[in-house]
């Protein structure tokens, strides 16, 4: 018999299998390769929401995804909820962010605690749960259980990471026998343009921009503050291909990097027609954190600029690599710049699913 698992968290997008589908932008989370290789490890898995007060005890595991829950915790009460009921469970998380999101399960306990209005109306009115007020007042002291576990960081927690990074640079504060990694490329749905990008239509033909039709042009898709802003100006002095911007939709009227956010599987078409692809770093470069895009752009055989301490978990071709270095060179070298990335990048994290397989088995397999 199948051992069983549930998938949970505490947004929309956590609680439903391919619910990137329903999603403007339609990116890709972790999640989807978490799913299909517990699939293929002979696990049967069920992702979805849970409702308060039902009976987990017939999953031999439960992974709960965890969120800020200041920002589109549609999934809030179940959430705290299932974490409270199965305190063995496997924590997970699937933004970069993740100091903001123990903060803010911190700030609710205290709410609960203090009665600062824990139940305030505009959770009710972004709660996709069926349960009523009434239910979901009664277990406060279950919620503040689930937000004291995820808070004394003793649970297992998987994070999405290539192999080789520091996840010190991460600063979760978690026990370092407790963490677990897992590199989703191998089951992720990679877009690339043997596979028409997977936007969902099927052609007979995949169209595809060769070498020679690529555009001498950067681009630069990420959401805009202060620190982005001022990882792009210390690329280059003196640009001489156009940057075209990306994701920047509520930049100020007179902002010259308000812009257009594209479908996923759309940007990953930039990335083939254009030469250059600019990817800010953060705080935790070089920690692995995984991003899809590495992969995005090596596959459509552009070129990547990243921090070096980033590029080191790549390989050696995205280390020491600079836009001005890029913007002066030959056809030639451009091409082999982006054969090299491609091929440290496969190199060192080949898609292998027995790999997946067997980082995923270090935490099912690890002391709850």
């Amino acid at each position: 018999m199948s051992k069983r698992i549930l998938i949970t968290g505490i947004n929309q997008a956590q609680t439903q299998k391919d619910f990137y589908l329903r999603q403007q932008l339609q990116v890709v989370p972790s999640h989807y390769a978490l799913i299909r290789c517990l699939e293929d490890m002979g696990w049967e898995v069920d992702q979805r929401p849970v409702t308060i007060g039902e009976d987990l005890s017939g999953y031999d595991e439960v992974i709960v995804y965890i969120h800020n829950l200041q920002s589109f915790a549609a999934r809030i009460w179940s959430g705290l909820w299932t974490i409270s009921q199965r305190p063995d469970c496997i924590l997970a998380f699937d933004d970069w962010q993740f100091k903001g999101m123990i903060d803010s399960i911190v700030k609710y306990k205290e709410s609960i605690i203090e009665d600062i209005k824990p139940f305030r109306k505009y959770l009710f009115d972004h709660y996709a749960g069926d349960e009523t007020e009434e239910v979901i007042k009664q277990h406060a002291q279950d919620y503040i259980d689930g937000c004291t576990i995820v808070e004394n960081r003793n649970n297992r927690l998987l994070v999405s990471a290539f192999s080789g990074g520091d996840l010190d640079l991460m600063e979760l504060g978690w026990q370092k026998d407790k963490l677990h990694i897992f590199n989703p490329n191998p089951y992720h749905l990679n877009r690339r343009p043997d596979n028409n990008f997977e936007d969902g239509t099927v052609k007979l033909f995949n169209e595809t921009v060769s070498p020679e039709e690529k555009e001498y042009k950067w681009n630069f898709a990420s959401l805009l503050h202060r620190r982005t802003r001022r990882w792009l100006k210390d690329q280059n002095d003196d640009w001489k291909w156009d940057i075209e911007y990306f994701g920047q939709k509520n930049a100020g009227k007179n902002d010259n990097f308000k812009s257009e956010r594209l479908k996923e599987f759309d940007m990953c078409r930039v990335f083939e027609k254009q030469w250059g692809c600019l990817m800010p770093g953060y705080h935790h470069a070089g920690s692995g954190w995984w991003r899809a895009r590495p992969l995005q752009v090596a596959d459509v055989g552009s070129i990547l600029i990243c921090d070096d301490a980033e590029g080191r978990v790549y390989g050696d071709a995205y280390v020491g690599l600079t836009a001005s270095q890029v913007e002066n060179m030959s056809f030639d070298e451009l091409v082999q710049t982006a054969k090299n990335q491609h091929d440290c990048l496969y190199d060192n994290h080949p898609l292998n699913k027995e790999v997946t397989k067997k980082e995923l088995e270090a935490i099912l397999n690890a002391t709850k």
